[in-house]
């Protein structure tokens, strides 16, 4: 059984200068896909966006991210903004830094960085590969 971490975290969905809404989402973390993060914003799968553990850690620290996913911390430190690029627009969402800190490092617990290789089925993935 693949272990998992979970947090649910309230990011704020800025929708324009001093509006926003509180969104309850659902960070989790499945051990058997160990670079992957799930943002689960309860509207169903079209609502879930997959990102790397890295990036969002990354993210934490400075700017990072290219193409649809951008992550860096406030000028304060004490807030996340994550913008999430789709054929609709930019999502632009802000989150407290701590909570989402304190997930990574349950991802961490769980599968300590740079292990993540380890935990693959990488002959399972191939048969998958190669009979699809």
């Amino acid at each position: 059984m693949s272990k998992a971490v979970a947090a649910h975290l309230t990011m704020r969905l800025i929708t324009g200068e001093d509006r926003g809404r509180d969104l309850a989402v659902e960070c989790r973390y499945e051990a058997g896909d160990p670079y992957a993060v799930r943002l689960d914003f309860g509207g169903g799968e079209e609502t879930v966006w997959v990102l790397a553990r890295d990036l969002l850690a990354a993210g934490l620290r400075g700017p990072a991210g290219d193409g649809d996913v951008h992550i860096e911390p406030s000028a304060t430190g004490r807030h996340v903004l994550i913008a999430l690029g789709g054929q609709d627009g930019v999502a632009l969402l802000d989150t407290p830094a701590r909570p989402l800190a304190r997930f990574l490092t349950a991802t961490g617990r769980t599968v300590p960085v740079g292990s993540e290789s380890a935990r693959i089925d990488w002959d399972g993935w191939l048969r998958g590969l190669l009979s699809a």
